[in-house]
């Protein structure tokens, strides 16, 4: 009761400063939202002290671009949006979650204007969810396709006498092929050129549909770029080709049903515009559904972000500690009726996704649990989310690549070259299992033991999380890696989808009612609220001693996006 009366005063208060806001006259037509960068689907809030004296603010998600769009739509008088579209560096998944946010906005009867510079072409696809495309005069359209390549340094180590071997469950689980091959493999090739045609198929696909074109059309003007402004609003990619002044005389000419022909449209900042938006109302929800993020490469103890990217490890580190923590927390509070389990993650140590998995599968038996995915949840993140009772991803999310292997360096070579003498003294056949120079015949043997064993612990998680008998599943696991399209029809997730139809499908399961704009509570165990670690002695000998430990890694190929392969465009 004391709950439903603070929001019943809340109300009160915002129906007196929206009649306030009236009596002032102030007014919105256009209102610009600028994107660009990473787009997380959430994103810390800086501490009150950096806010007050320093001036820092929280960085755009995904999750609050949402929450702008939905404000914006239900004031009467916002005519649309000029959407200034910056790089973005975001996966193809955070992508096809932005266009139907976009296309949602458009939906509820108000316009959206795309503002670009330098696009490439997963800005340009971004774009096309818009009514209307613009760039100033110099501005270059980069959209030229998809591109992708991989280095293997096998030839290069052994220059030094270094080798790296990797042992796996098959061709197909390859995160060590570029330490450990000289080239890339057949299976590996046939995996990435798979990938690569179900993307560029769908990116040709929504500029055709976006741009009216035919498929052959846009593959022709993909293969000329890129363009000049000029010359691609002569093929018809973009609407108009003018500088930032010369837009609101466009948008009038352009009004249509939104009103405000023959006038100039005011286009104001969000800042600005936030104080004349009319103030939504508060419902009451007796008991809401929680966030529990897993962002980065899983493995043991807190998570945290290191200052610099690290070879299969990377940057961000989604720590088993505080992710079952965070588990626990939200089994333990009442208010939380469901979980949803948002990750973005290649994967990382098979121990750690086990002992995530077992918290997941537990705290389902008492709240449901539906995992999420973001632009990449794969081997580890996949192991995490098979334990989840239902599962949703975008079409071009990266899963899958069920399987482990083992990737242990080789430095005899090099320490004989440096003039080391080693002399090792041991009891037991295995003594120095993981930390020779050079691995021995019945270190081999052990090592394709323990693969072999984590392999089948891994497939029977998703067997029994996904009902998918053991013989089906095996051609669909052995590293393999799939698009969430191809997820959607093997059986290994349930459905098509980013955070909100997530959210409408966890109050489904919890028996609440569907809302999308019910409130998240986002519970901590992803990502520290903290800024990254500084690089001292000790910060180093961990990530040595990390890379070094006997560990099973269920991992997909590092990137720079995090991705199965780094599918790029030409910049």
């Amino acid at each position: 009761m004391l709950s439903v009366f603070f929001i019943w005063l809340i109300n009160l208060t915002r129906r007196t400063r929206n009649l306030w806001r009236r009596l002032l006259r102030r007014r919105v037509a256009y209102v610009r939202l600028s994107i660009g960068g990473a787009l997380p689907e959430f994103a810390p809030l800086p501490p009150w002290w950096a806010r007050r004296f320093l001036g820092a603010s929280m960085p755009l998600s995904m999750s609050n671009l949402r929450h702008r769009l939905e404000w914006l739509a239900s004031d009467p008088q916002v005519c649309g949006i000029v959407l200034d579209i910056n790089v973005l560096t975001c996966g193809w998944a955070t992508i096809e979650s932005l266009q139907q946010e976009i296309r949602r906005f458009r939906e509820r009867g108000k316009r959206v204007v795309a503002r670009l510079t330098n696009p490439g072409t997963k800005t340009y696809v971004a774009a096309c969810a818009a009514d209307l495309i613009v760039a100033p005069p110099a501005a270059l359209l980069n959209v030229t396709g998809l591109y992708t390549e991989v280095r293997f340094l096998k030839d290069a180590l052994a220059k030094v006498d270094l080798s790296v071997e990797v042992t796996a469950v098959s061709p197909y689980k390859t995160a060590g092929d570029p330490l450990a091959r000289p080239d890339m493999s057949p299976e590996n090739r046939e995996q990435i050129e798979r990938l690569l045609d179900l993307r560029y198929a769908a990116i040709v696909e929504t500029i055709a549909t976006a741009r009216r074109k035919t498929p052959d059309e846009v593959r022709a003007l993909i293969d000329t770029a890129p363009w000049s402004a000029q010359r691609a609003q002569e093929a018809g990619l973009i609407d108009a080709v003018l500088y930032e002044d010369e837009l609101p005389a466009f948008l009038a000419s352009h009004a249509g049903k939104n009103g405000g022909a023959g006038s100039e449209p005011q286009i104001v900042e969000w800042a600005q515009a936030r104080r004349a938006l009319r103030l939504p109302m508060l419902r009451p929800h007796r008991r809401l559904v929680g966030v529990i993020t897993i962002e980065g490469t899983i493995a043991a103890g807190p998570s945290r972000q290191i200052p610099l990217p690290i070879p299969l490890i990377g940057e961000l580190i989604a720590g088993s500690e505080s992710i079952i923590q965070a588990l626990r927390q939200a089994e333990r509070n009442p208010r939380l009726a469901a979980v949803l389990l948002y990750i973005n993650s290649p994967g990382g140590s098979a121990f750690d996704s086990d002992l995530i998995w077992r918290e997941v599968r537990r705290l389902d038996r008492r709240k449901p649990v539906v995992a999420v995915m973001g632009d990449v949840a794969a081997s580890g993140g996949y192991y995490v989310a098979s334990g989840a009772r239902t599962i949703l991803a975008q079409p071009g999310a990266i899963t899958g690549s069920i399987g482990v292997l083992i990737i242990r360096p080789v430095i005899e070579g090099l320490l004989k070259r440096a003039g080391v003498n080693t002399v090792a003294i041991g009891r037991g056949a295995n003594s120095a299992f993981f930390v020779s120079d050079a691995p021995a015949e019945a270190e081999r043997s052990a090592i394709r033991a323990l693969i072999d064993d984590s392999y089948a612990m891994f497939k029977q998680r998703v067997s029994t999380g996904r009902n998918i008998p053991e013989p089906a599943l095996e051609p669909l696991a052995g590293g393999r890696v799939w698009s969430g399209r191809e997820a959607c029809e093997y059986g290994l997730i349930d459905a098509s989808g980013g955070v909100p139809e997530a959210l409408l499908k966890a109050q489904e399961l919890a028996g609440l009612p569907r809302d999308r704009t019910a409130p998240l509570i986002l519970i901590g165990g992803g990502r520290e609220r903290l800024p990254p670690q500084s690089f001292p002695k000790d910060v180093v000998e961990d990530l040595i001693a990390e890379l070094r430990q006997p560990r099973v890694w269920a991992m997909l190929p590092f990137s720079e996006d995090e991705s199965v392969v780094q599918l790029r465009e030409i910049a």
